[in-house]
């Protein structure tokens, strides 16, 4: 379970010097070794986060979904 503590737009030109926007979530979750929380970061792209069907708010406690890169492929509010 991971805690959203900060949401940050971004946007940079891709390698064909496309835009790319999107946003860096930025969140706390329990270490799983140790005591307290470790706090992370995902960046997604507008487009991706449009499919979430899901729009993350600051305070919210969701699951993060990866994909088999490590990248961010889904997020779900949990209730």
């Amino acid at each position: 379970m991971a805690k959203i503590i900060g949401i940050r737009k971004s946007s940079f030109k891709g390698d064909r010097g496309e835009d790319i926007t999107g946003v860096n979530i930025y969140f706390t979750e329990p270490l799983e070794k140790g005591e307290g929380f470790s706090a992370e970061r995902v960046y997604v792209t507008m487009d991706k986060l449009s499919k979430f069907g899901y729009q993350p708010k600051v305070g919210d406690e969701v699951t993060i979904y990866y994909n088999r890169f490590g990248k961010c492929d889904g997020m779900a509010k949990r209730s």
